[in-house]
């Protein structure tokens, strides 16, 4: 098994939610880090190289394709899991990332990971 723990962003201008999410997440045993826009997100994957970025859709400063592109132009290796934000309809469809709904999240990332649900690491 595999000692590392994954590095997660977790990019969301509501910092409730996404410290509720983070929080989530670190239960989990992944480490996370919170970044507040697209901008600082993409200092953040250039400086570290997460595995998963996890973004809500509505990051307002870089277009979700433009976020996505570079992302993967920085580091191919990290996925991008788009997440609706509060208050939004059901997941939409993309052609340019996956997204999901709110509870599916964790177990979303778990199994992206490859990890049991429920268990933690």
């Amino acid at each position: 098994m595999n000692s590392r723990q994954p590095l997660i962003v977790v990019v969301d201008p509501d910092a409730d939610r996404a410290t509720s999410l983070a929080s989530r997440l670190d239960r989990r045993g992944y480490h996370v880090v919170r970044r507040s826009s697209g901008t600082d997100a993409l200092r953040c994957v250039t400086e570290y190289r997460p595995d998963l970025v996890l973004s809500v859709v509505e990051v307002l400063d870089i277009d979700r394709p433009e976020l996505i592109h570079s992302i993967q132009e920085i580091s191919p290796s990290t996925q991008v899991l788009l997440i609706p934000g509060q208050g939004s309809s059901p997941p939409l469809p993309a052609d340019d990332g996956e997204t999901v709904g709110g509870d599916e999240v964790v177990r979303v990332v778990d199994e992206l990971f490859d990890r049991t649900p429920g268990a933690t690491f």
